[in-house]
């Protein structure tokens, strides 16, 4: 009988505190939302390659792509997002809405949120665990929309940024060459400057030709003069002759000072048309990088707009109908098992050790291996006559 009471003592033991646990526990449950990632060249930006020699980059290893990704989803600030937008008070009611209180959700909710690589596929699942559906539901859904807004920032903003940064830095170089290029030849466009130092040594070519035969002619003329000076009869000639000689005169100065500022003139073409050239060049290239960098913009522009296309949801959260967690009467089922393993452990342990046979003590002196030593007397108990 005492075996008996002994297995319902050490049943109701173990019983009592899992049915206790299993009243205080909660059914939890699993939201998730499913990510697709895709990876190609064709979701790698390469420029026009009319305005640039930049060649497409590797796309890279798929595997260390996701797991990038993943690394980025699995970020406490993230969780901490979701936590803000969903409401402290509403996902754990038991958290002081302090910063202290915030940590503490935040490393809590991270516990209870599992990111993983869908094996065979190209999709990441993030699930988050709580023991109200709905919540859950919309914890998932706003840690993902937080990890697309953050890869938006990254991504995007941060590129666009430094385009538009790059773009007008750009643009105030540009400026700066042409007003460099109007104070070098009193306009922007250096086009007509080769065209006009060509004109101009066409001019010097000339402008020798015709006043080689202005001299050739006034030599002519002298000895033509020279001649009607020794002649009788020939004033009216001379006089002819030496209009003419004043006429040739006129002409070969007026030759020689054209071409003295022909030959000024090319002097300066020879000296501002290498600086031009450099200038041109330079209004060229930077002509071409702004062109680039507003392509760049526009591309990233348009990426914003309309999204990541490698990266899309494909399934959003919604609250699960099923816990993942056992119900309650599987719990109570377990619970009965435990506790009946336990009362009928205590039950056959009481039972072998009350079938050992017990031996008295007589059985127990006289027992092998067992040694009796004597005791002598003590002081008071020996003889008188001994004691005296």
């Amino acid at each position: 009988m005492k075996r008996i009471i002994l297995a319902i003592v050490v049943f109701g033991a173990t019983l009592t505190p899992m049915l206790f646990v299993i009243k205080q526990s909660k059914p939890m449950f699993e939201a998730r939302s499913l990510v697709s990632f895709a990876l190609g060249r064709e979701y790698v930006y390469v420029p026009d390659p009319s305005l640039t020699d930049i060649r497409a980059p590797n796309a890279g290893d798929f595997q260390g792509f996701v797991n990038a990704e993943m690394l980025l989803l699995d970020n406490p600030k993230l969780v901490r997002r979701a936590i803000e937008k969903v409401g402290l008070d509403r996902i754990y009611p038991d958290m002081p809405d302090t910063e202290a209180g915030l940590v503490g959700a935040t490393i809590r909710l991270d516990e209870s949120t599992m990111i993983e690589l869908i094996t065979g596929s190209y999709v990441v699942k993030v699930s988050v665990f709580h023991n109200n559906p709905v919540i859950a539901a919309e914890l998932v859904n706003a840690l993902v929309e937080a990890f697309l807004d953050h890869r938006r920032v990254m991504y995007t903003e941060r590129e666009l940024t430094t385009i538009t940064a790059r773009l007008e830095k750009a643009q105030q170089e540009a400026e700066e060459i042409d007003a460099a290029l109007i104070d070098l030849l009193g306009g922007p466009d250096a086009t007509g400057l080769q065209i006009e130092y060509e004109n101009s040594v066409r001019d010097e070519v000339a402008l020798n030709a015709e006043l080689r035969e202005a001299r050739l002619n006034l030599i002519s003329l002298q000895q033509r003069m020279t001649s009607f000076e020794h002649r009788l009869g020939a004033e009216a000639e001379a006089l002819e002759t030496e209009t003419a000689i004043e006429e040739a005169q006129s002409r070969i100065s007026y030759l020689e000072q054209e071409h003295r500022q022909t030959q000024e003139h090319i002097a300066e073409l020879s000296e501002v048309m290498p600086k031009a050239r450099l200038l041109q060049a330079r209004q060229g290239a930077q002509t071409d990088r702004i062109a680039e960098l507003d392509l760049r913009l526009r591309d990233a522009r348009a990426v914003e707009v309309s999204g990541f296309d490698n990266v899309r949801v494909i399934e959003e959260g919604t609250p699960p109908i099923n816990p993942v967690s056992m119900s309650p009467r599987t719990q109570f089922a377990i619970a009965l098992i435990v506790a009946g393993i336990a009362g009928f452990a205590a039950y056959m342990i009481a039972t072998l050790l009350g079938s050992r046979p017990k031996k008295t003590r007589e059985e127990d002196l006289h027992a092998p291996g067992v040694t009796v030593m004597k005791q002598s007397p003590r002081g008071d108990d020996r003889p008188a006559h001994l004691a005296r």
